[in-house]
C-alpha cells in the first residue's frame, strides 16, 4: 500500500513497505466490508495503528487494524488468527 500523499523512500531510494504483525493480511481498506471502527487512537486524519485492533466485526470480535491518517500508509491489517477467507 502506498502512503496517501505520494510514496516513502529510506535514504537508500529504496521504497518503504507496511510493518505491521507477521501474518497479518493487508488489503485497502475499501475492500473490507461490514466492519466497525472503535478505539480509534487520536489524530488529525483518520485512525492510527498505535493503539492495536480497531476495527470490529459484526459478531463482536476485534479482527483488524485500520491505518488511515495522513502521516500513515493507508491500508487495513487483517488479523490472520481471526479472519478466514469464504466464497461468495
Amino acid at each position: 500500500m502506498m502512503p496517501r500523499y505520494g510514496t516513502k523512500s529510506d535514504e537508500h531510494g529504496q521504497y518503504l513497505v507496511s510493518r505491521g504483525p507477521r501474518g497479518n493480511i493487508v488489503i485497502n481498506p475499501d475492500d473490507a466490508h461490514g466492519l466497525e471502527l472503535q478505539h480509534v487512537s487520536s489524530a488529525c486524519c483518520g485512525a492510527t495503528p498505535t493503539g492495536g485492533m480497531n476495527q470490529l466485526c459484526g459478531c463482536g470480535t476485534f479482527v483488524a487494524t485500520l491505518c488511515s491518517d495522513c502521516w500513515c500508509p493507508y491500508e487495513l491489517h487483517l488479523s490472520a488468527d481471526r479472519v478466514r477467507a469464504v466464497g461468495p
